[in-house]
């Protein structure tokens, strides 16, 4: 009886025990089918480096004597021979002069600007022009000439006593306007530029061509002056032609001009600039000064005096502007392998994803930095899909980012392997 009473006890303890069991089952498959699979190793190899443009640049050939500087807008100064020695600056000085006026009455481009009669003081300026043997524009009392009219006589046949006519309009005086002209050119970093007047004939107006790099840069960045220092020929209201003494802009494909100087102390100078387009919406431009250049012996017989600074200064921004080209960093593909393993032995490769039309200038010879980076993605894996990156980088504003890829799908692992292999 004894024996009989204790059966249904047992057989709970039996139920209890097996439903334990079940119950426990139950929770491991769960907890297998549903765990999180472990992330696919994926593995990359690519080059650390890329070479973009398998070309040279062409070296930029210097004046044999005198100063120069040259600066292109993707390298900063890329060419120089001593720039930063101070030197007489001839009419160069004129494009400062212009700039001081422009901020005093600024224009928009091919807008005449205010009216200016001129007075006998005016015309005793040209007398003195003319006695002191400068470039010079004759005028009469009672003319009157727009701003517009006045900058070009200024710029082109870069007529003395229209900087010192300019220099009394705009400030009052010609010290007063002078000393515009010197907080002007220390507003700009130009520390070794000084001047003593407005036109530049004073042996006393001196400056290096690393500052006028600067100069030329402030006035191709003034629309109203850029389009100003462009003009090659202009007609006055009393049909007095002026014609620009800068030849290149009649010679030299992207030429922007500046402007021309020349004196017995200061040689032939030219402070000037260039551009050149590689694609749409992609150019570079280049800015530079020559200063102390000799007269051409042979040349231009129209310019002697200017010849040596405008061979030096075409020369030197051709072989800049050569050195550079518009390259599609989409169409290239640095070479990479790699693959992608699982822990249940899936398995593919990888490749590079076509990449988007991405046109940068570039300089001849650059080589593109490459950065790896791997992404740890889990299974299914699907046939394309991005399993890493590569980054191309020049400098802080030149980068290229390629997706890797998978080239075949990567299934997710079966249930026996989820249950007992995983």
């Amino acid at each position: 009886m004894a024996g009989a009473r204790r059966t249904p006890w047992v057989w709970m303890v039996f139920v209890a025990v097996v439903g334990v069991v079940l119950i426990a089952a139950a929770v491991f498959v769960t907890v297998r089918i549903t765990a999180a699979l472990p992330r696919a190793t994926v593995s990359i190899q690519s080059p650390t480096t890329l070479l973009v443009d398998r070309g040279a640049p062409p070296p930029i050939p210097l004046p044999a004597r005198g100063s120069f500087a040259l600066a292109t807008s993707l390298n900063g100064m890329v060419a120089s021979r001593n720039p930063a020695v101070v030197r007489p600056i001839g009419s160069v000085a004129k494009a400062m002069t212009a700039l001081v006026v422009l901020a005093a009455h600024p224009v928009t481009p091919g807008e005449p600007g205010p009216s200016v009669t001129l007075t006998g003081a005016d015309v005793l300026l040209y007398r003195q022009a003319v006695a002191a043997g400068g470039s010079n524009l004759r005028v009469r009392a009672g003319e009157v000439l727009t701003e517009r009219d006045l900058l070009l006589a200024l710029l082109l046949p870069s007529a003395d006593n229209i900087a010192e006519t300019l220099a009394v309009w705009v400030s009052g005086n010609r010290p007063a306007f002078i000393a515009s002209l010197n907080a002007t050119a220390t507003a700009m970093g130009m520390d070794h530029t000084h001047f003593a007047d407005p036109s530049g004939l004073s042996v006393a107006t001196v400056s290096s061509a690393d500052d006028l790099v600067l100069l030329a840069r402030a006035v191709i960045a003034n629309p109203a002056l850029a389009e100003l220092v462009r003009v090659r020929q202009y007609t006055l209201p009393d049909r007095t032609i002026l014609r620009n003494l800068d030849i290149l802009l009649d010679k030299q494909s992207g030429w922007l001009g500046i402007k021309t100087g020349w004196t017995g102390a200061a040689g032939g100078c030219l402070v000037f600039a260039a551009t050149m387009s590689y694609a749409p919406d992609r150019a570079v431009t280049v800015w530079g000064a020559v200063l102390g250049q000799p007269p051409l012996r042979a040349g231009d017989p129209a310019h002697p005096e200017l010849g040596e600074a405008f061979v030096a200064a075409r020369n030197a921004a051709v072989a800049a502007l050569a050195g550079y080209a518009a390259v599609d960093l989409g169409a290239l593909s640095p070479a990479v392998s790699g693959s992608i393993s699982t822990r249940w032995g899936g398995r593919s490769f990888v490749a590079l994803a076509r990449h988007a039309t991405d046109v940068v200038l570039l300089h001849a010879g650059a080589k593109l930095r490459l950065d790896v980076v791997t992404l740890s993605p889990r299974a299914p894996i699907a046939s394309g899909a991005t399993v890493g990156e590569i980054t191309g980088v020049l400098d802080a504003n030149t980068s290229i980012t390629w997706k890797v890829v998978s080239t075949s799908a990567v299934a997710a692992p079966s249930t026996w392997w989820k249950l007992f292999s995983g």
